[in-house]
């Protein structure tokens, strides 16, 4: 999957990425770890179902 969590900032929380291209590049930030597998989980179906 080309998204993963990063580790946790003391400011923004827990960073989420994604790879374009062979680099690993912050997109989002989230506040807590589940939030942030939540929204990779909804950024993945949605890219594989477009009526999502």
């Amino acid at each position: 999957m080309p998204y993963k969590i990063g580790r946790k900032t003391k400011t923004k929380g827990w960073p989420i990425l994604k790879n374009e291209k062979g680099r690993w590049m912050v997109i989002a930030h989230s506040k807590s770890r589940l939030k942030a597998a939540a929204s990779i989980r909804a950024r993945h179906a949605g890219k594989h179902n477009p009526q999502w």
